[in-house]
């Protein structure tokens, strides 16, 4: 029964469905239920946008929290123009900023590309956001360049003044109620979307009748899905610890003479690799540098291609001194992650400390490119600039610098304090705020015989698909949709990432990239035409693909109460 057509009968027969022309990868027999194709470059009617990899919160369920390998980079206006033509434009009917990992408000990009895409003819323009940030001119600014009728900014705040920050940590109450009033008085559309935890589940309807005091134009309470995987997870991972501790013993008992050895799992691996790097960073801010020194060497060696450690390390060598050693460790972490700003910019330090203003020049003016919006980089070039006698240059890096720091500015002793997490999230207790779905996935996966069989074999209706929509990430790569990109760097998840990674692998380093093809070209390549599609109905699908799109729980649809 280990066979891809065995485990798949059994499938058949556990759905109890009609399914005489299913077919396996294995095999290339045609498929009724399914297009070959994921979609047409012709049909496709919707995008959504990942503008920029930065944000200001550090929600404790986001990906992008504490991820080392979270590359900072944004989309450009040229980037915007050359991926949207105005023919291709034309035959959208939405385009929306939902981001994986960035919030849309930390770009500059996105009111210019929000103007082009109405010029364009887009008709229809979203953008979800935490609202803690900008000043209140920029939220105008906004609220008039989203002229579509039903153009909205989706807010996404989860509790009222007491509450908010215990999930969306680094936000600021008083900060969002400016930026919300700011870009409602300017004539824009808001929606609230309020995720429920068991912390703010009493103040859901305060929060309605405030959406209405404020002119909010819809208030959508969400039922959060997360709960419900995590709980599968931790069932999956107990019984795992089961099976292995019963392997052990009866390993234990054969006639070998020594006990086998056991090894992490990747995921503990990387999780050991990521606290050590936290650690290495706080002995960095506090002076302690061959603390750090030890602790990012600690890290490196458990995750050599921690490129953040790499930086860290380097960092520290340049605290002691150590230029080429700090030279070094900057080199080897850009050979891991190219397209690191904070990194050139210290390759641009190390420069201007040799008086060598020519190639530090060009390493701060490298970081800002990756980065518009490294205020320190920006202040460095202007001391470079200036020592290349290029005074004019060297004060429009200041204002620069200026600029962004009064936009990034902490907010007044006056405003209320964002306030950490004081316990752990908990799901809401009360029953009407809880997921409708969860009980149904649980037994789903039961009658499967545990989570990785539910994902092998469950039948997917891809929901992007349906609705004629594409994904385009902040490295200008064109995927099916949001979920399927954020594996690319998903280190929380010792499957998700692994599979993209042998993706990428199998099609090549940049198959789908949009910085030298059109969608077009992107869409029109194997994976997209055919594979795709195919692997929905047989074992070597991705995982996420099972997990929000399987019939038979909608991790997001389910959640809209």
């Amino acid at each position: 029964l280990d066979s891809i057509e065995s485990r798949f009968f059994i499938f058949i027969k556990l759905r109890n469905q009609d399914c005489d022309r299913r077919v396996c990868c294995q095999h290339s027999q045609t498929i009724d239920s399914i297009k070959l194709m994921y979609l047409k470059y012709e049909d496709i009617r919707r995008v959504s946008v990942e503008i920029t990899s930065r944000c200001n919160a550090a929600c404790p369920q986001c990906p992008r929290t504490d991820n080392p390998i979270l590359p900072a980079a944004e989309l450009k206006m040229q980037d915007i123009e050359r991926i949207f033509p105005k023919q291709f434009c034309s035959q959208l009917d939405l385009v929306y900023m939902c981001g994986n990992y960035g919030d849309a408000m930390t770009s500059n990009t996105t009111i210019p590309a929000i103007e082009y895409w109405h010029r364009m003819g887009v008709p229809h323009i979203g953008l979800y956001t935490n609202g803690s940030g900008r000043n209140p001119d920029w939220w105008q600014a906004l609220a008039k360049a989203m002229t579509g009728e039903q153009d909205s900014v989706i807010f996404s705040i989860d509790g009222l003044a007491d509450t908010n920050s215990i999930y969306r940590q680094n936000t600021n109450w008083d900060r969002i109620m400016q930026s919300v009033n700011s870009f409602i008085q300017a004539g824009g559309k808001a929606v609230w979307h309020y995720l429920i935890f068991e912390h703010n589940q009493h103040q859901v309807e305060s929060a309605r009748a405030l959406a209405e005091k404020l002119g909010f134009v819809d208030f959508v309470p969400k039922a959060t899905s997360r709960f419900v995987a995590q709980e599968l997870y931790n069932k999956e991972s107990a019984n795992q610890q089961q099976q292995q501790a019963v392997n052990l013993q009866v390993k234990a008992e054969t006639d070998r003479p020594n006990p086998p050895k056991t090894t992490s799992a990747p995921q503990n691996q990387a999780q050991t690799a990521v606290e050590l790097h936290r650690q290495a960073e706080d002995c960095l801010r506090q002076g302690q540098l061959k603390e750090a020194i030890a602790a990012s060497q600690q890290a490196l060696k458990i995750q050599p291609n921690l490129a953040a450690a790499c930086k860290t390390l380097g960092n520290a060598f340049q605290g002691l001194g150590r230029m080429q050693a700090a030279a070094d460790c900057y080199a080897k972490a850009l050979q891991i992650q190219p397209n690191f700003p904070e990194v050139y910019a210290n390759v641009g330090s190390l420069y201007a400390q040799q008086q060598q203003w020519q190639p530090a020049s060009a390493y701060y003016q490298k970081a800002i490119e990756l980065k518009p919006n490294f205020a320190g980089a920006y202040r460095n070039l202007a001391k470079v600039l200036t020592q290349l006698g290029q005074p004019e240059k060297a004060n429009y890096a200041w204002c620069q610098a200026i600029a962004i720091e009064a936009s990034q500015a902490p907010e007044s002793p006056q405003s209320a304090p964002s306030k950490p997490a004081a316990k752990e999230l908990q799901p809401p207790s009360l029953e009407q705020y809880q997921n409708p779905q969860g009980d149904q996935l649980i037994q789903a996966v039961e009658t499967f015989g545990g989570l990785n069989n539910y994902y092998r074999n469950v039948e997917i209706s891809c929901q992007t698909q349906a609705s004629k929509d594409i994904f385009i990430s902040f490295e200008a790569e064109l995927w099916p949709c949001c979920w399927v990109s954020h594996t690319k760097y998903a280190v929380y998840n010792d499957t998700y990432r692994p599979q993209m990674l042998a993706l990428l692998e199998k099609y090549g380093e940049g198959f789908n990239s949009l910085k030298n093809q059109s969608v077009k070209d992107a869409i029109e390549k194997d994976w997209f035409r055919q594979d795709l599609t195919a692997s929905f109905s047989c074992s070597k699908r991705l995982d996420v693909c099972a997990h929000e799109c399987g019939k038979t729980f909608n991790s997001t649809g389910s959640q809209y109460i």
